[in-house]
């Protein structure tokens, strides 16, 4: 009997485990959460502003940043712009593809300006984030007016502190703040603003700003050093070309940020620059190809540099930049030739010959639009000079028992100076050159005339080429 029980024990246990392993083994199925009705139908409120945006989860970590951008930006472009009839850009609104502009610029600028809005639902799949904004129009429209006057209020201050510092002749100081005052309003640049002018020193609206800023910047002038700036072409470094800008009070434009700009594409600059205390610029020329002529390069002021280290945005710098007009100031630099002089002694046996060859060698190795070649040495920017000269080799007599044959050695000793700093820059010695005839004085001028000659003057030559032109 206890047997049986046993057995029937041994049974249970084995059926229940094959159940524990049927359930193990059975798979899982997650169901898909569905898409919201706000993802496929965009919600419709005469209350709410409404800001829907996705981003892709493949595009990286920052989806949910993305999303939310995107959701802004949508919600900013459900406010519309509306221009009024006495606000600035109606004043000097004069095409479409302006007010396309700013309308856009407008758009973005409320993206960084929108506050009190609400996060409502978000929403994703295996491949998409969703976000869902609203923003109470109402309570939009109070914010946007009081925050408005306080700006207002603060731009005043700017422009009166502004004021006071073009007074004390500090031109940076004072352009900057009224660039911070125009940034502070341009997002109600559409709108009718008024300032209280007794605080302003006479500024009625943002219009009389911007004329302020476009004075400012049409002041600076440009004085020209006495002596001219001129370069030469194919250099491996260049000195600073020096100018001074001015104000038209004659003062000098201190500490102010330029950018530069080449005309001519065969010479370039670094595009960036500031004066210095005394009001003078350094230009850097990093390359100039041969050109022999004048090369202007534009200079205008840097309002992003100025404001590099201020919190403006740059869709304000943008947007000021339509409304101010200033004209490029033109630097002048000439690009010169170099001027080349060269002398040469050949000789053979120790006496003077006027064969011509090693400087005709010389010369056409130096002809091209780079170089003028002088007849005196006064004006040189280099000096290239070579000595030749022949001797009876130590091996003639054993040619000579052997052939009735001389054998004569050549060795051109050159070298190149830069007259201007009085230095040598490049010494070589051409040798094992060598030359043979029946006399010893044929066989000195067939080595000027040899194979072996016009192989290693033209290495040498190139090396000394190199050593005048980087190129």
């Amino acid at each position: 009997m206890l047997g049986k029980k046993l057995s029937i024990l041994s049974f249970l246990f084995l059926l229940l485990a094959c159940k524990t392993r049927q359930v193990a083994v059975a798979p899982v199925v997650e169901e898909t959460k569905p898409a919201p009705v706000w993802v496929n139908s965009r919600p419709n409120s005469g209350f709410k502003f409404v800001g829907i945006g996705f981003a892709d989860k493949k595009a990286g970590s920052n989806y949910q940043m993305e999303a939310k951008k995107n959701a802004l930006y949508d919600l900013a472009s459900e406010i519309k712009v509306n221009i009024s009839s006495n606000s600035v850009l109606y004043t000097v609104q004069n095409s479409n593809n302006f007010n396309e502009s700013f309308n856009s610029l407008i758009k973005l600028s409320n993206t960084d300006n929108i506050e009190g809005y609400e996060l409502i639902d978000s929403y994703e799949n295996d491949k998409q984030y969703w976000v869902y904004y609203s923003l109470d129009k109402q309570a939009y429209a109070d914010q946007k007016a009081k925050k408005k006057q306080q700006l207002i209020l603060k731009a005043s201050h700017l422009i009166d502190n502004a004021y006071q510092d073009e007074k004390n002749a500090n031109f940076s100081s004072s352009l900057k703040k009224r660039i911070q005052a125009f940034s502070l309003l341009s997002p109600y640049l559409n709108e009718e603003i008024t300032f209280d002018t007794q605080l302003t020193h006479g500024f009625q609206n943002i219009f009389d700003l911007t004329t302020a800023i476009q004075q400012q910047l049409q002041s600076i002038s440009l004085l020209e050093n006495m002596k001219q700036n001129e370069i030469k072409p194919y250099q491996a470094t260049y000195s600073p070309l020096m100018y001074s800008l001015l104000l038209k009070n004659k003062a000098a434009l201190q500490n102010f940020p330029f950018s530069i700009k080449s005309n001519d594409d065969r010479v370039r600059v670094n595009e960036k620059s500031a004066t210095n205390n005394n009001g003078e610029l350094q230009v850097i020329i990093n390359e100039a190809a041969a050109y022999n002529q004048m090369v202007s390069l534009s200079l205008n002021p840097d309002i992003e540099g100025l404001l590099a280290n201020d919190s403006i945005s740059q869709n304000a710098i943008k947007l000021l930049k339509q409304f101010v007009q200033t004209n490029d100031l033109q630097l002048q630099v000439r690009v010169s030739n170099i001027n080349l002089y060269i002398h040469v002694v050949e000789k053979n046996l120790g006496k003077p010959i006027n064969q011509g060859l090693i400087a005709s060698m010389i010369q056409q190795k130096f002809t091209g639009n780079e170089f003028n070649l002088l007849d005196k040495p006064d004006n040189a920017d280099f000096i290239i000079e070579a000595s030749a000269d022949t001797q009876e080799d130590s091996g003639s007599d054993v040619l000579e028992k052997a052939y009735n044959l001389s054998l004569a050695s050549l060795q051109v000793q050159l070298s190149l100076k830069n007259n201007l700093k009085n230095g040598e820059v490049y010494n070589w010695l051409v040798k094992d050159v060598y030359g043979y005839a029946n006399t010893i004085e044929k066989a000195g001028l067939n080595a000027y005339d040899s194979d072996k000659m016009l192989t290693n003057m033209a290495e040498v030559l190139f090396a000394l080429k190199r050593k005048v032109l980087v190129y």
